[in-house]
């Protein structure tokens, strides 16, 4: 769908993911611990040490996955595509619009396989829904997000894999829960937006008239 003032939605979009970087949220998250003893403390002991140890705490949550999972399913593959490529530009180029700042040395934080899945998540995200299949616009783009950033933690350094279970294992559960809340309202938000705020860009057509006279009907 074509709109009215697409540039200023895209400038808006930026705004929002820009910020939705920034915004952490507390949320319990699950946690898992190993406190392996030697068999010197005993074999049933040690046996024991092996199994893990659950527990929760309170990590910030990052919001920027969801919202822009949540700009593709709004806005369509397009502008969401769009968006996403123009903010990596931009902080590649230098501006600090990243969570860790930006430049082009960017790609050497270990998150920045998150960072690089984006533009596939919002696309991905608008191309399912606008096919009217909600639960794989969910499900799809936010496991790539989360793949495409384990993948980049392990290429980068395997040192840093178990950070994943704080980046990955534990927030998508956040991430899918908050998806399947927000799809119920997609459509309500969108047709909010087309109706009130969006103007959708009129169709001309060239209607020829007798002789060399002609004109243009909406």
């Amino acid at each position: 769908m074509d709109y009215q003032f697409r540039w200023l939605i895209v400038l808006f979009l930026l705004f929002l993911v820009y910020i939705s970087g920034l915004i952490l949220i507390k949320l319990p998250f699950l946690t898992i611990n190993y406190e392996v003893k030697g068999i010197k403390d005993g074999l049933l002991v040690m046996l024991l040490s092996l199994l893990p140890k659950f527990g929760i705490e309170f990590h910030a949550y990052n919001l920027q996955t969801i919202v822009v999972w949540f700009c593709g399913a709004v806005f369509g593959p397009r502008i969401g595509l769009i968006t996403l490529c123009i903010y990596i530009i931009l902080g590649l180029c230098g501006l600090p619009i990243f969570a860790g700042g930006g430049g082009a040395s960017y790609f050497q934080e270990p998150t920045f396989g998150y960072l690089i899945s984006l533009p596939i998540n919002v696309f991905l995200c608008g191309v399912l829904f606008e096919r009217n299949k909600k639960f794989l616009a969910v499900l799809l783009p936010i496991l790539l997000t989360h793949l495409f950033g384990i993948i980049y933690l392990i290429l980068f350094n395997f040192e840093w894999f178990n950070i994943t279970w704080h980046l990955s294992f534990s927030m998508i559960s956040y991430d899918l829960i908050f998806g399947l809340i927000l799809t119920l309202f997609v459509p309500l938000i969108s047709f909010f937006l087309r109706e009130v705020f969006i103007q959708e860009v009129p169709v001309r057509t060239l209607v020829y008239g007798s002789g060399s006279s002609s004109s243009y009907q909406e």
